[in-house]
Formats: structure tokens, C-alpha cells, sequence
């Protein structure tokens, strides 16, 4: 088949040289869509940065200003720690006296276990007693 011999109608031609332009005329503009919305999500986005950062520094700012103002005093809780303190010292005293008894308890129970001379098979140990 020898394609300088093929005829072909001038609408035929006509029809895909029209096509032809039609698809360039998309194609050109789609690539101006596309190029448009790139520069407008890099404008969004420097204009997003910037907004963030304003954001922060305002958050920063009110952070300083909210710890100036609020400065600690350590005289508000002196009295705490004192209260603590007393409590504390009353259950130290409260444990060595129980632990007082409790020794004289063993000790009296040792006495006994010796003067009876009960065969036991716990060992006392001598909590120096009375």
C-alpha cells in the first residue's frame, strides 16, 4: 500500500487538523490552570507561615506577660511545709513508741520462753529488753 496514493477527503483533513488544535487549545490551557494554582498555594502558604508565626509570637507574648504577673511566692506555702513538718515529727514519735512496746513485748515474751523453757522453733532475737 503506497500512502501517496490514499485520497482522502479535504473534510477529513479538515476535521482532524480542527481536533488537532481543539486538544492543543486544552492541553495550553490546562498547563495555565495548573501553572495559576501553583502560584496561588505558594502565596497561600508564605501567607499561612506568616500568620503562624504571628500566632506564636502573640501566644509567646501573652505567655511572658502571664508569668510576670503571676510571680511565685514562696511565703504562700511556708506555712504548709511548716503544718507537714509537725505531722511528720507526731508519727515519727508515734512509730519509736510502738516500736518501744513492741520490743518490750519480745523481751517479756523471751523471759517467759526461758523461765518455762519452752523448746520453740522460732529464734528471738535479744532486742535489749528491760
Amino acid at each position: 500500500m503506497n500512502l501517496a496514493n490514499i485520497k482522502l477527503p479535504i473534510t477529513i483533513i479538515g476535521v482532524i487538523v480542527a481536533q488537532a488544535f481543539g486538544i492543543i487549545w486544552y492541553v495550553a490551557g490546562l498547563d495555565n490552570t495548573v501553572r495559576n494554582l501553583d502560584t496561588s498555594v505558594a502565596e497561600i502558604k508564605e501567607t499561612q507561615a506568616d500568620i503562624d508565626i504571628a500566632v506564636l509570637q502573640t501566644e509567646v507574648d501573652s505567655l511572658k506577660e502571664e508569668l510576670h504577673n503571676n510571680k511565685f511566692d514562696p511565703t504562700e506555702i511556708e506555712g504548709l511545709i511548716k503544718e507537714i513538718d509537725e505531722r511528720v515529727h507526731v508519727i515519727e514519735t508515734d512509730i519509736a513508741l510502738i516500736l518501744n512496746d513492741y520490743k518490750d513485748i519480745l523481751a517479756d515474751h523471751k523471759l517467759m520462753i526461758d523461765k518455762y523453757d519452752i523448746k520453740t522453733s522460732e529464734t528471738y532475737k535479744d532486742y535489749g529488753g528491760k
